[in-house]
Order: C-alpha cells, then structure tokens, then sequence
C-alpha cells in the first residue's frame, strides 16, 4: 500500500483480533460472566480503537519511514517496538507502578502485555503492507 494511514488501519484490524485473544486468555472468567451485549461493545471497542490508532501510527510510520533502519517486515517490528516502549512500556507503566496503586498497577501491567503482543503482530503487517 502506499497510503500509512490504510496499511496502519489494516494492520490495527489485527492488532485488534490480537488484543482481543490476550485480553479474553488474561480474563476469561470475568468475560464470561459479562452480558452478550457487554461483549460485543467491549470487542466491536477494541478491534474499533485499534484501527484508528492504527491509521494514526501508520501515518507516523510513513513520516519516519526512512529514518527506522532495516527494511520491510522487520522495520515495522522495529517501529511497533519502537511505539510500544513509549507510548506503552515505558510512560504508564513506569508512572503507575511507581504510584503503587494495586487496581492501577493490574491495569498498567495488562495494558503493557496485551500492548507488547498487538505491536508483536502489529508492526510487521505494517512493514509488509506499507510501501513508499
């Protein structure tokens, strides 16, 4: 694709499937004892968001393209790793599990997993899709 904004949309399409897999693995038994209509929203949500930050980061990916060194799949990885460390990894864990907050904590830790594994499967669809 030459566009980043719908080579990142597509991707974030399986990012969200992934995200959808961890969360259901991490949180089984409180999914299943949600209503039907509670899980459709939280996973028309999810693969929802990931598509528009998927759009947004492909449009970064295409500003920076030429300035992440590799090419194809693994200059996506490395842009996906790239993100998840600053936007995921390093800003909210650091800052919530500094604060000690143990509801705050169990959310930035599940953030940060399911975070690491969408850019684990995110990134490299990106670097195959997207071409400048």
């Amino acid at each position: 694709m030459k566009t980043g904004i719908g080579a990142g949309a597509v991707a974030g399409i399986v990012g969200g499937i992934v995200a959808v897999v961890a969360v259901y693995a991490m949180y089984t038994a409180e999914i299943q004892a949600s209503s039907q209509v509670d899980i459709a929203k939280w996973l028309t949500s999810q693969i929802g968001l990931n598509i528009i930050w998927g759009a947004v980061f492909g449009w970064i990916f295409s500003k920076v393209y030429d300035l992440i060194p590799s090419k194809g799949v693994t200059k996506g990885l490395y842009f996906s790793m790239m993100v998840w460390a600053f936007f995921i990894g390093l800003y909210p864990l650091s800052f919530f599990l500094l604060n000690y907050d143990p509801p705050l904590t169990q959310m930035a830790v599940g953030w940060g997993v399911v975070g690491f594994l969408v850019r684990l499967f995110y990134g490299p669809v990106l670097g195959a899709l997207y071409k400048k």
